[in-house]
């Protein structure tokens, strides 16, 4: 009390006023968190309720055929079952990752690629293991490659550039970092550079010795979270893969099953594949959220149902459906190569 009385007034009014305002911020995040939950939500109803009139309207909307109608379920789970649902996934994921950074004597190398969709969680997902000190985590590598490989006319084909991707994954999932020096621009001077997409998402490129002093004179447009680092180091980025115990990879950009099969039956590595797995309407509308800009038309067809949809769009997503569809069938058939090493995982 007599340290109180010998500080001034205004010391105590400005304390006061300084908690007020945090207290207003914290109110303020939880609100706005609030708004962008509530506006997702909108959207994934109306899309629901768009989605489930009869294909005729959509398909004369757009001019073409009306497809088969699947069965389906509108009614959205209660509270209590996404509970549920999420503290299942959560378990299943934590086994995984206690496995591979258990105690103990160490086990076996494992090569673990999280494979999913934009949207589908994938980020989240890959914060299980981006956590775990024995994993060497790599966020969306394959970005660098998507800019490279183009879609245009002239450049590779879909199946073409799927298997480039899966050439680059082999080698990353192999700790040859060097890989990427092709694909990133402006290229690598040294083995160093400050443009490797979201290098703060990986733990393992932000700690030492990867993380070196920074550059004053240096602009890195991907910089560590938590500290600042110099441009990235491949070849430490290299080495410090190699001493963790594990692997593992997140991307969005492989679409099918299928072109995994030489990853796993390479006898240098012990692939396991997680595959997430999402309502395609969610998926739609937590895109025309995130992605505001590239899908105005959605938008406009889900609030007003007026606004025509381009046929390319509609294949668009009629496609992402279809290889969600074949991936999920390959992996519930389980063949023989991959009996054991993939997990299908539903994020909701």
């Amino acid at each position: 009390m007599e340290i109180r009385r010998a500080l001034p007034q205004d010391f105590w009014e400005l304390l006061h006023c300084l908690k007020m305002r945090s207290k207003y911020a914290v109110l303020l995040v939880f609100v706005v968190g609030l708004v962008i939950i509530e506006k997702e939500n909108n959207f994934i109803s109306r899309v629901s309720d768009k989605l489930k009139q009869s294909p005729q309207a959509l398909a004369e909307a757009n001019g073409t055929e009306a497809s088969p109608a699947l069965a389906e379920n509108g009614s959205l789970a209660s509270l209590r079952e996404l509970d549920a649902a999420f503290s299942q996934l959560r378990s299943h994921l934590r086994n995984v990752t206690l496995q591979l950074a258990g105690d103990g004597d160490p086990g076996p190398r494992r090569h673990v690629l999280l494979m999913a969709t934009t949207r589908t969680g994938s980020s989240f997902v890959g914060e299980f293991f981006n956590q775990q000190g024995s994993i060497f985590y790599l966020f969306e590598p394959l970005w660098h490659i998507e800019r490279m490989v183009t879609f245009e006319p002239g450049g590779a084909n879909a199946v073409g550039s799927a298997l480039v991707y899966r050439d680059v994954l082999k080698q990353l999932l192999l700790c040859d970092l060097y890989i990427l020096e092709s694909f990133i621009s402006p290229a690598p001077e040294g083995h160093l550079t400050p443009f490797m997409f979201r290098r703060g998402s990986s733990r393992s490129l932000c700690e030492e010795p990867v993380c070196t002093p920074s550059t004053k004179k240096v602009f890195e447009k991907y910089h560590c979270k938590n500290r600042r680092c110099g441009p990235l180091n491949i070849t430490l980025a290299a080495e410090a893969c190699r001493r963790k115990q594990h692997v593992a990879l997140k991307t969005v950009r492989i679409r099918q099953l299928e072109f995994l099969q030489p990853l796993v039956e390479d006898p240098r590595l012990d692939v396991r594949i997680i595959q997430l797995v999402r309502d395609p309407r969610a998926v739609l509308a937590s895109r025309m959220v995130a992605f505001s800009g590239k899908y105005e038309t959605w938008k406009k067809w889900a609030s007003e149902g007026e606004a025509p949809l381009h046929e390319e769009e509609v294949q668009r997503l009629r496609g992402n459906c279809e290889s969600i569809r074949l991936s999920a069938e390959l992996g519930l058939r389980r063949p023989g190569w991959l009996r054991g090493r993939c997990m299908l995982v539903r994020y909701e």
